[in-house]
């Protein structure tokens, strides 16, 4: 499927924008679906973080690896906003991700080689000019103080006869925020974070310190470039994240659905 294409399905996604996001059973699971807000075609907490951050800015710039739904989020927020946006990824054929950016005429900028290090790198550089001129900078993996206030103020609004939460687990940040959010509303529901991708415990240890008493960490044995199977029922998750958390998903537990890209979305 190529990038119009993309774009058009996303674009088909009718706004949904409540102040706390709804929590719905699928197939004995509770999902906190976070994933269903949506505005202008852009789905999930970090749209709706984006949106915040960017409101009133001349443009966006981003990061993220050629398979991140941020970059296609970004994209899209920009592309309601009737902003630029500057997205900074690895080189390499394109993915859905990229594809879709630039069908909503984000500007993809691709660094060889395209080591975490060196978008980040870019990122930085190109953020320190730009905010000078208005621009939103929004890190590699959604690291911006909205998105953890927003995800925290969720998380602290949580039913209370939840069994256990799990949440699958990139760059930290999700679960840094739930952590916090639980810690202000007082609560001691267990936590269980599936590792996606690289090492979370720096992101933790910086916005959740004392996480190892709260939090338990395991990691899923699909590569991070991994798709797998994505249905929880009739709902669709987001292949490379929430549904890796598939197998360890008991009956009563709530899982934590931050978003799903557009390519999973049914047509």
């Amino acid at each position: 499927m190529n990038g119009l294409d993309l774009l058009a399905r996303a674009l088909a996604v009718p706004d949904f924008t409540p102040a706390v996001t709804p929590v719905e059973e699928h197939d004995g699971i509770l999902v906190k679906r976070e994933d269903a807000w949506s505005r202008g075609g852009a789905s999930g907490a970090k749209a709706r973080a984006l949106f915040t951050v960017a409101g009133g800015a001349s443009g966006i710039v981003s990061a993220g690896a050629r398979i991140s739904p941020q970059l296609e989020r970004a994209a899209i927020v920009a592309h309601a906003l009737g902003i630029p946006s500057r997205l900074h990824t690895g080189w390499g054929a394109d993915t859905a991700e990229t594809a879709l950016a630039a069908a909503a005429e984000a500007e993809v900028l691709r660094h060889c080689p395209g080591r975490l290090s060196v978008i980040r790198a870019r990122y930085r550089t190109d953020a320190e000019h730009l905010s000078g001129r208005g621009w939103a900078c929004v890190p590699y993996g959604m690291e911006h103080p909205v998105y953890l206030e927003q995800v925290a103020d969720q998380a602290a609004q949580l039913p209370s006869h939840v069994r256990r939460i799990v949440v699958p687990v990139g760059s930290g940040i999700t679960l840094a925020a739930i952590l916090r959010g639980l810690a202000r509303a007082s609560s001691r529901t267990p936590v269980l974070g599936v590792r996606v991708g690289g090492d979370p415990t720096p992101v933790l240890d910086r916005y959740a310190p004392g996480w190892h008493a709260r939090a338990t960490l395991v990691t899923t044995t699909a590569a991070f470039g991994d798709s797998v199977p994505n249905r929880l029922g009739a709902l669709a998750l987001d292949p490379h994240y929430e549904a890796k958390t598939l197998p360890f998903l008991s009956s009563g537990d709530l899982l934590w659905a931050v978003g799903v890209r557009a390519s999973a979305l049914r047509p």
